[in-house]
This record gives structure tokens, sequence and C-alpha cells, in this order.
């Protein structure tokens, strides 16, 4: 943005209509005056120098007008922003395991689900740094603690559901403690997202929500899927993709017990698309940082410019006053 450090300077353009008001009173009683009996030659050179005789008034005018505005320094600003301090960093731990293929949110399976509610609440916090770990019957570290929101929205489209796989809970919970340990952030959260019950994997659910406590991170455990049986896909020979009824089970009492031991109380089920979306907005509402920044500005300055047509019309003004005098009146 342009502005001017010094604008009361401003105050002294009124100088002009004084100066402009001077020089036509100066002109009307100082001309010389001849007497002569024909006029005709004196008025067709007056014509076509009559325009010349304002020339000085103007280019003395203009003169003041640049002084003034170089005087009143504008200058071209850029503001930056700086963080001063981080924001939260969250390690999304999200369960990629057979069962999160099952379509109880129509038109979508959980899994795909669960990828767009988290991308969305990735995108809705920007001061934050995210890690993200699947876990199926293995748990892996998809990316760590990064800001990088453009890799983050593409490895979060990329995951895919196992058709094999089974649900070690605890390792993933692990995973996402190791990513988050070393991290100097005030608040470190651990959003555990599954469907299902913890069968694989080398570390019980609840020792890994006790080392998160001793570091200091919560985890936040949401169940996601309906209660019942669900529709689950399956290969036909003869028709293709189809759909069958199965049920699914969901330790709901061992999920409210890492929430427990994770310091959020409860856990959270979703049985819909909205529910999910609420849960994830209420911990988006209740996980909020203060981010202090300092506001650095960078200054271009302008008034030299102004400042070097000033001197330009000056220096003629002089020549027309010596050198060049005969062109003028």
């Amino acid at each position: 943005m342009y502005n001017f450090l010094y604008p009361h300077w401003f105050w002294a353009l009124l100088i002009v209509p004084v100066v402009i008001l001077y020089d036509l009173w100066s002109y009307k009683r100082f001309t010389p005056k001849i007497v002569f009996s024909n006029l005709s030659v004196i008025k067709l050179f007056q014509k076509r120098s009559s325009f010349l005789r304002f020339l000085p008034m103007a280019a003395k005018s203009a003169v003041i007008v640049f002084i003034v505005i170089a005087l009143a320094r504008p200058r071209f600003t850029l503001e930056r922003r700086e963080h001063t301090t981080f924001g939260i960093d969250i390690a999304l731990v999200i369960d990629i395991s057979g069962s999160m293929q099952a379509v109880d949110f129509r038109p979508n399976n959980r899994i795909e689900v669960a990828k767009d509610v988290v991308k969305n609440f990735v995108k809705n916090r920007p001061d934050d740094r995210f890690s993200v770990i699947t876990f199926g019957t293995y748990a892996y570290s998809l990316v760590p603690l990064t800001n990088d929101f453009s890799a983050l929205n593409m490895i979060i489209s990329d995951i895919k559901a196992d058709p094999e796989g089974q649900t070690a809970i605890g390792n993933g919970i692990a995973i996402g403690v190791s990513r988050l340990k070393d991290s100097p952030a005030k608040s470190r959260i651990i959003i555990l997202l599954t469907d299902g019950v913890n069968n694989a994997g080398q570390i019980d659910p609840n020792s890994a929500a006790e080392l998160a406590k001793t570091f200091g991170i919560k985890v936040y455990a949401i169940g996601i899927g309906s209660k019942g049986q669900v529709d689950f896909p399956y290969q036909h020979p003869i028709f293709g993709l189809q759909y069958r009824k199965v049920n699914i089970d969901m330790d709901i009492n061992a999920l409210h017990k890492i929430a427990e031991i994770g310091g959020t109380n409860r856990a959270a089920i979703a049985s819909s698309t909205e529910q999910l979306q609420d849960i994830f907005a209420e911990i988006d509402r209740l996980e909020k940082t203060e981010i202090k920044s300092n506001v650095l500005y960078e200054h271009k300055e302008l008034f030299i410019y102004f400042l070097y047509v000033a001197l330009g019309l000056i220096f003629v003004m002089i020549l027309s006053r010596t050198i060049f005098r005969f062109t003028l009146p």
C-alpha cells in the first residue's frame, strides 16, 4: 500500500494559489506598455506567444507541489506477519482395517467419509501442524509433523482401507506419541478414529494411552460406524461388486477407557456423516491456541523521485531565464 510518513506537509500546498495570484497581479502591474499607432503586428505576436508567458508560473507551482510531496515522504509499504508461537500439534491416527469398507454412510464407505471430514478439519486449522498415522494389522507413519497442507491433503486423499487388515489400535496410538513427544508446541493431541476392536499389534491400547499421558498428550477417541448389521462390499464371481449384511463389532467401552486415560473423559461415537462432522467441530472448538504474531513492515521510499522532478523543473527555469531567455516573454 502507498502512504505518507509526514502528510501534514500537504498544508504547504496552500502556497500554490498564493503564488499564482501574485504572479498574475505582478504581470498586470509591471508589464511594460507600448504606445504605437498600429498594434496589428504586436497583437499577432502576442497571440502566438501568450500561452508562453504562463509557463514560468506553471513551472514554479509544479516545483512547489513536487517539493511538498517529497517532504510528505511518500513510500510503498509491504506488510509481513511472522508467527512467534506454535499452534497445536496434532497426530491423526486413522483406522484402515478391512471393516472400514462398510457402507453405512451412504453413498460412501467409512474410510471415505472419515477422509473427507479429516481433510476439512485440517483445512480449517492453518496455524497447526499435523502428522498422519494409519493402522490396520500394522501401524505406519505416513507423514511427520508438517503444515504443508497441500501435501497433507494429497496424502490423506490417497489413504485406502486394507481388505485383509486387522485393528492394531495400541500401535497406532504409540506411533502418534512418538511423533508428538518431542514437539515444542504448548498443546499436543492425538485424534484416534476407529470402528473396531483391538485385535492386532504388540501394544495394548490402554498402555499406549498411558504413554501419551506421560508426555502430556491428550487423546481424543472417536468410534465411527452404525450399530447392528451394515452393508459390506464383496466381489461376486458373476455379478461383480455386491453388498451383504454383516455385523461389525466396536468396543465402545475400550474407546471410553482410552479417552479417560488420555484426558478427554469419554469417546465420541459417530453413526452418520453429520455426527462425525459435529465431533470434529467440537474438537476444533475445544482445542484453540492463541497465536501471537509480529507485524513487520518493509518500506520503499519514493520521495526521491518527486525531488528529482522538482530539481529538473528548477534547472529548466534557470535555463529559461538565462540561455533560452529569448524563447519566453
